[in-house]
């Protein structure tokens, strides 16, 4: 155990310190053993010290204590914004996703007209390529004395500091752009500081973080920090569509220059009051930054990397997009001719549809399930502290329970709790989370004009080809949309799967097989041709005659 461990550990223990009502004191919970260890670790150390100091007081005299010096004011490096321009041929995309985040880089070769794919290493500068190279963790943490941390090293700082359960990370900022939220300000269980900060700040702040990540990657493969990047961004519609794409525009160019101002520092963690400080004098003046391109929806970037823009491809698919914060639906019709130079997705008119409930959702009922199995009620005096806990490692609990289709789990007050897959998937919040994704897929094929379903009844070798993305797409319930039939309107229309892997992707780059699923978003947004979003139409219109297959499956790793 090093000395910073042990003291946020000690740091906890005194918090946990109440003061009883005839004015004693009394530690609250059970003394856990990592808190045991930094006792024994502080006794130790502080033997060693009394040691030296008096070995030392013989023969030196005392040295007087430095004097603290304010830090100097943050001087930002807007060296991106004056670079020469970069390449044309070369560009990113950057997926900010809910739970993990991705970048991909494309190069075009003029010569060979092919494709140089290099789906980025986020992992490696990131400080988890033991948990996956190419994803970063969407996570924020910070701590007692105020510096921001993220990605993994964010949620091992918050198991230190949050054992007891009275800390949290920001694990889900990404909803703030899609919900209302954004300019709220941070509570003190996210936030231990007196400085206010909102969650666009921390947004921002993630951002500024993966793309201090996206920099590293492009000094290993020597491209400029000021390549031209778009980015994905929610399935929104209207005017939240426009907010949100100029909010994310600035937000991505504003990250830019934070990371290379503050980009010797991220491995020791950012002071947040320095990082407010330069967010303050970044926004004193409007500024421009080129380097930022358009926005692409999720559904359109992985379309955009299923295609090989060589074959004519005219279908229908409705995407099921599973992720952390929603579940997110909708109908398209693809068309892609090479001869005409058509590469368009018109979605169905009242097709859209968002289910506030996916992997998130899955979690609190897990949450609710061990402490339901554990005993523990609210007149517990340990309710909120278990609880707590148990938030910040539920990802890993749930990850471990459909591995391995079991999972035990050590509450704080020392219960332990076992949870079987089976037990979980037929509790009656999961088989009404799946009843109700089943029956949002229904309504939408039932709202449509009747000539989307009329397509695949007219000829019997037709089907609905299905797109499940999102991390929760191997869920059962989810799977079982793609299996079969669905009834719509008293008949029964069959449904199948899209394939695994694109063929193009693999005659390129059969290496790619492993991450594309997790990267399927960013990689597409990557590509010089995209999938042109036509807007809604409400009939699907001629010229469809082929089936609905596409040259891939995808899943969204967030």
């Amino acid at each position: 155990m090093n000395i910073i461990a042990t003291k946020v550990l000690l740091g906890n223990l005194l918090d946990r310190v109440k003061v009883q009502e005839d004015g004693s004191k009394q530690l609250i919970g059970i003394l856990t053993d990592a808190e045991l260890e930094a006792l024994q670790f502080a006794l130790a150390h502080l033997n060693s010290e009394i040691l030296e100091d008096e070995a030392s007081s013989v023969t030196a005299p005392p040295v007087p204590a430095p004097a603290l010096e304010q830090e100097p004011g943050i001087e930002l490096n807007l060296s991106a914004l004056s670079l020469p321009e970069p390449p044309k041929n070369v560009r990113l995309c950057l997926d900010f996703g809910t739970a993990m985040s991705k970048a991909t880089l494309i190069h075009d070769n003029n010569d060979t007209e092919t494709e140089e794919i290099h789906v980025l290493r986020l992992g490696v500068p990131g400080d988890q390529e033991e948990l996956s190279e190419v994803m970063l963790i969407s996570s924020v943490f910070i701590d007692k004395k105020g510096s921001l941390w993220f990605g993994k090293p964010a949620v091992d700082r918050s198991m230190i500091e949050g054992m007891d359960g009275t800390r949290q990370r920001l694990d889900n900022i990404k909803r703030c752009l899609s919900e209302e939220g954004h300019d709220d300000i941070v509570n003190k269980r996210f936030n231990p500081t007196d400085v206010e900060v909102t969650y666009g700040d921390m947004v921002l702040a993630y951002l500024m973080f993966m793309t201090w990540t996206v920099n590293r990657c492009l000094e290993e493969l020597d491209y400029p920090p000021n390549l031209t990047r778009r980015f994905a961004m929610p399935c929104l519609t209207g005017e939240k569509r426009r907010e949100t794409s100029h909010r994310l525009k600035k937000l991505m160019g504003e990250a830019q220059v934070l990371a290379d101002t503050f980009g010797a520092d991220f491995s020791n963690g950012i002071p947040l009051l320095d990082f407010m400080s330069a967010v303050k004098n970044l926004r004193q003046f409007a500024r421009i930054y080129p380097f930022v391109a358009e926005d692409i929806t999720e559904p359109i970037g992985v379309a955009s990397s299923i295609l090989n823009w060589t074959s004519r491809v005219d279908s229908i698919i409705m995407v099921v997009d599973v992720g952390a914060g929603t579940s997110d639906l909708s109908l398209y019709r693809l068309c892609v001719d090479p001869e005409k130079e058509i590469n368009t997705a018109k979605e169905a008119e009242n097709s859209s549809r968002v289910l506030t409930e996916a992997g998130n959702h899955l979690d609190r009922i897990l949450i609710e399930l061990i402490v339901k199995k554990g005993g523990v009620t609210s007149d517990n005096p340990m309710w909120e502290n278990i609880r707590g806990a148990l938030e910040l490692e539920i990802r890993d609990h749930k990850e471990t329970l459909f591995n391995e289709e079991s999972v035990y789990i050590t509450l704080m007050n020392s219960t332990e709790v076992e949870i079987d897959l089976i037990e979980f998937l037929e509790h009656e919040a999961v088989l009404s989370f799946g009843k109700n994704l089943r029956y949002m897929v229904v309504e939408i094929l039932e709202s449509v004009d009747e000539s989307w379903v009329g397509w695949v009844k007219a000829n019997p070798k037709r089907y609905l080809t299905i797109a499940l993305t999102g991390g929760g797409s191997e869920l059962p319930m989810v799977k079982s949309l793609a299996e079969g039939y669905i009834g719509v309107n008293g008949r029964e229309i069959p449904v199948k799967r899209s394939q695994l892997f694109p063929k193009w992707l693999r005659d390129l780059d059969e290496n790619l097989e492993y991450d594309y699923p997790r990267v399927a978003v960013s990689l597409g947004g990557a590509r010089k041709r995209l999938i042109k979003d036509k807007g809604t139409t409400s009939i699907i219109g001629g010229d469809i005659t082929n089936t609905a297959v596409l040259d891939g499956y995808y899943v969204k790793g967030n």
